[in-house]
């Protein structure tokens, strides 16, 4: 179960930063947790550095460190509360936004690719097998 936990989370990382559009970054440059990172910041909608950290059960140091790197590749910015100058809010950039919008040509070269490349039977357990998995997330929520 645990090599299957770990194809997932290699999936979800890809899927969700696939860096192919206009060469922006190369996906290699992201570890898993900065992608929890990224998704918590993005979901938490502004959040404080303290509310990322405990949300990721993280020190501030280390949520510091990977927010340095988050911002170094233009994916995270700060911004300063506008009531308290000492808080600093998070928030994703227009580039990782960017990163991660549907992109046609990627689905459709994929979509060329795997049928192609595996069999029909294979493709059809395949699309079962994830019409299944999203039916088991959905029932989740």
């Amino acid at each position: 179960m645990i090599e299957l936990s770990g194809t997932f989370n290699k999936l979800n990382q890809l899927l969700s930063l696939y860096g192919k559009q206009d060469g922006l970054m190369n996906i290699k440059q992201l570890g898993t947790i900065d992608t929890y990172y990224l998704n918590a910041i993005e979901q938490l909608n502004s959040p404080t550095i303290g509310r990322v950290s405990k949300l990721l059960n993280q020190s501030t140091p280390n949520t510091n460190y990977h927010l340095k790197k988050l911002i170094t590749l233009g994916l995270v910015e700060k911004k300063a509360d506008i009531t308290d100058k000492r808080v600093v809010h998070l928030s994703v950039t227009d580039k990782y936004k960017g990163l991660t919008t549907f992109n046609s040509d990627f689905w459709n070269q994929l979509e060329s690719k795997l049928e192609t490349q595996v069999t029909g039977q294979d493709l059809a357990t395949f699309r079962r097998v994830l019409k299944e998995t999203i039916s088991q997330i959905e029932s989740m929520e």
